[in-house]
């Protein structure tokens, strides 16, 4: 991930200091647009000096990347977490319970998975791997879960990575469409008929009409 500067040597302070930035940030950037907005007016909006926003960040481009490594470390220490809580539970009971942990994340913080996700077309391609590899932290966490079912004969899919994907998507969905899907569907609903979707395609023998398994692309260098 990509080291943000400070001039603090506090770090249980610039972390309290950052996540508030995170958290203000987003929403002006939301509601005005990134390129609309500049760091003094960022700073005003946090209650703070233009001086004293740069105590905690080198330059407004680096609140993007807070924005995007909070995100990605929220998701990813909960479902960690998570993980630990279930240990001894069957490998669909786990997938069932992460699903719906990782939907209600995504709730409760939509505003800033929006964000990352309509942020990414803006950012050099460089940057853009650095999203990339956040959200394949989430990726892999499912792919594991999933694979292990393969292992143990529970789960049948021939591409573990593709599925593992497409449960970041339906969350993804909820986050940004919910202003749609709010008005027919509780999250609960959501995530369960979703959620046995998931299992119902993942319980399915393969297919044996000659389709090749998706390989993942290889990002350039």
């Amino acid at each position: 991930m990509r080291k943000v500067r400070t001039f603090s040597s506090d770090t249980d302070l610039v972390n309290q200091r950052r996540n508030h930035i995170v958290k203000i940030a987003t929403e002006q950037i939301i509601k005005r647009g990134y390129n609309n907005i500049n760091t003094r007016e960022l700073a005003s909006a946090l209650g703070m000096s233009t001086g004293g926003l740069y105590h905690y960040i080198g330059s407004k481009e680096d609140i993007l990347y807070l924005i995007i490594n909070f995100t990605s470390d929220l998701t990813c220490q909960s479902l960690s977490r998570f993980a630990d809580e279930e240990k001894g539970k069957s490998c669909e009971d786990k997938l069932r319970d992460s699903i719906r942990n990782y939907f209600e994340i995504v709730e409760n913080y939509r505003d800033f998975h929006n964000f990352v996700n309509h942020i990414m077309l803006s950012l050099p391609v460089k940057d853009r791997k650095i999203v990339y590899k956040a959200e394949s932290r989430v990726i892999d966490y499912y792919e594991e879960l999933i694979a292990d079912g393969i292992a143990e004969g529970v789960f049948e899919a021939q591409d573990a990575r593709l599925a593992a994907h497409n449960i970041i998507v339906m969350a993804n969905a909820w986050a940004n469409r919910g202003w749609f899907l709010k008005k027919h569907y509780t999250l609960r609903e959501y995530t369960d008929e979703q959620t046995d979707a998931i299992l119902s395609h993942l319980r399915r023998s393969p297919k044996k009409n000659g389709h090749k398994q998706l390989q993942p692309v290889k990002q350039k260098a």
